[in-house]
């Protein structure tokens, strides 16, 4: 499953909603992980791979937010150890 695909093209949402990086995760599993939380919380959550020249176990991934939920997802992340 490639997160760019699943995560941000089908995600609906309201014309002017903004999204916020929150964190960058260095492997697809970490990725994974943080969203499930996110979600987990009622946070709508989707990642983005960084490149397409990298195989997605070895790549970066961008953890984005609604811009209103940004500060809620990162405490979560941060007390969750997954933050640093």
């Amino acid at each position: 499953m490639r997160y760019s695909d699943t995560r941000t093209e089908e995600m609906p949402v309201a014309h002017g909603v903004e999204w916020k990086v929150i964190h960058m995760a260095h492997s697809e599993k970490t990725a994974r992980e943080i969203l499930a939380l996110l979600e987990g919380e009622g946070i709508l959550a989707r990642a983005k791979q960084v490149s397409r020249a990298v195989a997605s176990e070895e790549n970066c991934y961008e953890i984005m937010v609604l811009g209103s939920e940004a500060i809620e997802a990162q405490q979560l992340l941060i007390e969750h150890n997954l933050l640093m």
